[in-house]
């Protein structure tokens, strides 16, 4: 939903700007002449592609005397969007003001449950947009749209889903397949940054290599938005299995695939020995997590500093291997 390189867009933008002399605006007084000749062909100082919106229309969660005159499923909209953090982008009218928050995964699966108990849509936004600000009463409805760039004259937020339900590219989405679509993408991103093997690193003494990829492996575990989303699909386990899945399968199975591989060539190298590879492999895994991936999920105490992951990591490529040694040696005394 959100573009991979938004610098590369930006620079794009700039670039078409620079070889096009004609788009140089005349600036206010005051203005610097750099930042006026920045606008692009929308108006913006920044040139950003159009995004997906996650629209929610949902039924009250107080009743209010106005229920009655409204479409029973739809009394109220709000605009969502993933990060590629984990985290959701919130855009919610209220009566009083424009909430417009970050969430983190757990807090952000409470308005998408909310969301599921009437409609979700995919919507794309418009850009530059063909709304209006003239529309007087700013409800909940009129601000959805403009938030997406619509023209719409509707007052309701059932009037605003049967506009967007029109449109082709529009598709109706619910809260499971967001969360694994959201969590194929955050823990994918992380697990492959952490795995991430170089020819190099492969002809590394197995003790060095094992050491590298512990160290990246705690460092994604620990890292902040890696925590919420393991939270999140703890929590959520009983509701959206399909979600829970996705963490385990991304996360804690492709690390055990990856480990597996590299000690398989080690035995195969004749550097130790070891009757099942992947056992070994979750062995591993468990003895570089402990219990402080628990104790963060869990936000009892403080996160470790970068030295203790790495002494961490070093500490149990060493008491592994050394087993690892200690099993070989057994073996030939036995024989």
């Amino acid at each position: 939903m959100i573009p991979a390189d938004d610098t590369a867009q930006t620079r794009a933008g700039w670039l078409h700007r620079r070889d096009n002399p004609a788009l140089e605006q005349k600036a206010v007084t005051g203005v610097p002449r750099d930042l006026v000749n920045s606008i692009d062909e929308n108006g913006s100082l920044v040139t950003v592609p159009p995004v997906d919106w996650i629209i929610c229309f949902v039924p009250g969660l107080q009743a209010q005397w106005w229920h009655r005159f409204v479409f029973s499923k739809h009394k109220h909209v709000y605009a969502m969007r993933p990060t590629n953090t984990g985290s959701w982008l919130l855009v919610e009218p209220w009566w009083t003001r424009m909430m417009v928050t970050i969430l983190p995964p757990a807090d952000a699966v409470k308005f998408l449950r909310w969301g599921g108990t009437g409609d979700i849509l995919r919507v794309r936004e418009a850009v530059p947009g063909n709304a209006s600000q003239l529309r007087g009463w700013s409800n909940c409805a009129v601000l959805v749209a403009f938030v997406l760039g619509r023209r719409s004259w509707t007052w309701t937020p059932h009037g605003l889903f049967r506009r967007l339900l029109r449109e082709t590219a529009t598709c109706r989405e619910n809260v499971e397949d967001l969360l694994v679509e959201q969590f194929t993408k955050v823990i994918g991103q992380h697990s492959a940054n952490a795995l991430a093997v170089s020819a190099d690193q492969l002809s590394l003494p197995l003790e060095e290599l094992l050491t590298i990829i512990g160290r990246n492996l705690l460092d994604a575990m620990m890292t902040p938005s890696l925590i919420e989303v393991c939270y999140t699909a703890i929590l959520e386990a009983e509701r959206y299995p399909a979600a829970t899945r996705v963490y385990a399968e991304h996360g804690p199975k492709r690390a055990i695939a990856v480990i597996s591989r590299i000690l398989e060539r080690a035995v195969r190298d004749g550097h130790i020995e070891l009757a099942d590879c992947e056992a070994a492999a979750r062995r591993f895994l468990a003895m570089l997590r402990g219990d402080i991936h628990l104790q963060a999920v869990l936000q009892i105490g403080r996160l470790p500093t970068p030295t203790e992951l790495d002494l961490r990591a070093r500490t149990a490529v060493k008491l592994f291997l050394n087993g690892a040694r200690a099993e070989r040696t057994a073996n030939h005394v036995t024989e």
